[in-house]
């Protein structure tokens, strides 16, 4: 086997991948782009396997077998370390629910699909119940993990190419990575986060740069210094410009994996670049970076899942116990672990290193699942509000809402609210928030006989014209669908339109509302507009820890007053009808999360079906009707 000659500028930039991704999740405002630090682990492991594999295969000395104990000796021990450790800390400290998440999780990570499991569970990776998930970050190594499983075998079969071929090939396929990315980034905004197809240029732009390194390194200082500064540039921009609400990954990934691509080039050459990256705190952080990306974030996460805010002093003690946990893992775990797995072949390494691990952590899920969750760790009152933070509109009318159903196709038969008449009566129309009173106005129009069919989108408020913030390609995507809805309205001519969101606050929105209301006029419907409920911060989990965990925290927010071109709407269309769910959710200056025994949220935003169907019946003893 060949192996690479050591460069310790990649461990140095390892370092501030690593340090970037803790400084973001530690305090997202301090460096709002770090999460771009995975991206700078994507193109160093293109480089690196890219070179490895290549060189090996044009010698004719490549192993598939020797390639993947090598993986499963690097990747495996500290994985399976940090996720036992995780499992362990849960069964203490995760509600029962979360328990049993967490163990699904473990199974999903260990096989490298851990990025699949995370797209289906959460969707938005920034999605706030996301930050509790103590292995979430694991969903890059299962983006790495399936690289590794598709690109030895086609670096093996373009060795057999020309040289300027096999770079010409790898460069077309980065491209058009870039064009899917770019294009499913504003479909598909989660599943391009997470999945391979999306991510696959990041990597490629590494295996790019190790095809072609012999013949474009620098050739002078003043070369790599060039290179040095630009790639920092434009690194360091991507971290400082780049946020949650950046289109991701698309182009906007590429510009930091350009700029690390131009740090590893600058490197490979002598002199500064070399000096600046290689000092010894910076390759330390490289050494140990692996093990710091696996422990550093269980420990934010179940600091966050204890409600324990993260400021200067516990950001700085969670940096350090990160810190140190990586230090012990990789002295103890991952440097002995690489080196006994040497001797070792790959029947004994598959076996006991991955196998025999992944096997202990299905026996872990089955015991898990056959406990459920095993809720006598806490008091019944726990299970029982779990239970209902989790219920969601009826399975049978999943189709029903954007993007789980497609964009362009009407409304599944199911996707029918109140009484069961072949004809509706009228359409509830919205984003999320609609979504989640679907419950409340299933019970009031099943109380006032009315029949009506929901067509809701994910972050599409149901105003004529209006664009919402995001991907070009989504807001494109909801503005034709709301047209396809308003003359939908115009052509049926219902009797009633509910319009339900969480109502955009700018005076453009505001006008935009009242050209949609008199469009619905026009058509001869009653209108009838439902507020958005007050956000309350942890709305679904508060109650629960503060009953597991004897919090004193009462759980409760202050009223959020609605945007206010709807005083000038109430005044101007005084036929317009309006639902406040507020009324039930607050109490004066107080807004809570529970009514009695039960518990109205799913989340800090939206309501579950239970608290849905419970304020649409309180609403209706109040005289409230449809």
């Amino acid at each position: 086997m060949r192996r690479q000659a050591y460069r310790p500028d990649i461990d140095g930039l390892r370092a501030i991948a690593v340090l970037s991704v803790l400084i973001h999740h530690l305090n997202e405002p301090l460096l709002p782009g770090g999460f771009v630090g995975v991206d700078i682990f994507f193109v160093i492991s293109g480089f690196l396997i890219t070179a490895q594999v290549h060189a090996e295969a044009r010698e004719g000395t490549f192993s598939i077998r020797q390639f993947y104990k090598r993986r499963i000796n690097r990747i495996v021990p500290a994985l399976f370390t940090v996720v036992a450790a995780c499992l362990a800390a849960g069964a203490f400290l995760l509600s029962p629910a979360d328990l049993l998440l967490l163990a699904r999780s473990a199974v999903y990570a260990s096989i490298g699909l851990s990025n699949v499991f995370f797209w289906r569970e959460y969707g938005n990776y920034f999605a706030g119940n996301a930050r509790e998930a103590p292995l979430l970050h694991t969903w890059s190594l299962g983006i790495e993990e399936q690289f590794y499983v598709i690109w030895p075998l086609l670096v093996l079969l373009l060795a057999r190419t020309r040289p300027r071929l096999t770079v010409i090939l790898v460069a077309a396929l980065t491209v058009a990575s870039i064009a899917l990315s770019e294009v499913a980034a504003g479909l598909f905004a989660s599943a391009s986060y997470y999945l391979l197809p999306t991510r696959f240029f990041e990597l490629m732009i590494g295996g790019l740069l190790a095809l072609s390194i012999a013949a474009i390194r620098p050739r002078s200082q003043p070369q790599a210094r060039l290179g040095l500064i630009a790639g920092l540039l434009i690194v360091g921009g991507s971290l400082l410009l780049l946020s949650r609400s950046s289109v991701f990954p698309g182009v906007n990934a590429m510009w930091p994996c350009l700029g690390t691509a131009l740090l590893i080039w600058a490197g490979s050459g002598q002199g500064l670049p070399t000096r600046l990256l290689t000092n010894r705190p910076l390759v330390f952080l490289g050494l140990i970076s692996y093990s710091l990306y696996l422990w550093h974030w269980p420990v934010i996460a179940f600091l966050a899942y204890l409600d324990h805010p993260i400021g200067l002093a516990a950001g700085i003690a969670a940096a350090a116990a990160s810190i140190l946990l990586a230090w012990l893992s990789w002295k103890y775990i991952e440097v002995p672990m690489r080196r006994s797995g040497v001797q070792l072949q790959f029947p004994r390494v598959f076996t006991l290193r991955f196998l025999f691990p992944v096997v202990a952590l299905l026996s872990v899920l089955a015991a898990t699942n056959y406990g459920r969750g095993f809720p006598q760790r806490f008091d019944p009152r726990v299970a029982e509000l779990e239970r209902m933070t989790l219920a969601r509109p009826e399975e049978a009318r999943r189709g029903c809402h954007v993007p789980t159903a497609l964009y362009r196709t009407p409304p599944h038969p199911d996707c029918r609210l109140g009484a069961g008449m072949a004809v509706p009566d009228g359409i509830l129309i919205g984003d999320s928030y609609a979504n989640h009173f679907t419950g409340m106005i299933d019970v009031m129009a099943k109380d006032a006989g009315l029949a009506f069919m929901d067509y809701t989108m994910d972050a599409c408020p149901p105003i004529r014209g209006y664009e919402p913030e995001g991907a070009r390609a989504y807001a494109e995507k909801c503005l034709l669908r709301n047209e396809a809805i308003y003359q939908m309205i115009r052509t049926n001519r219902y009797r009633q339109v509910i319009l339900a969101a969480n109502w955009p606050d700018t005076p453009e929105a505001g006008r935009q509302l009242a050209t949609s209301i008199e469009a619905i006029v026009g058509s001869g419907a009653i209108v009838t507009i439902v507020m958005r409920n007050t956000t309350i911060a942890r709305a679904n989990s508060c109650p629960l820890r503060r009953i597991m965990y004897g919090t004193a925290d009462d759980c409760q927010a202050a009223p959020q007053s609605p945007p206010g071109y709807f005083k000038e709407i109430r005044s101007r269309y005084p036929l317009v009808r309006f639902i406040d769910p507020n009324e039930i959710v607050c109490q004066g200056e107080k807004c809570s999360p529970m009514v009695g025994d039960t518990i109205l949220y799913r989340d800090s935003n939206h309501l579950n079906d239970i608290g849905s169907r419970l304020i649409g019946q309180a609403l209706l003893r109040k005289g409230a009707a449809l």
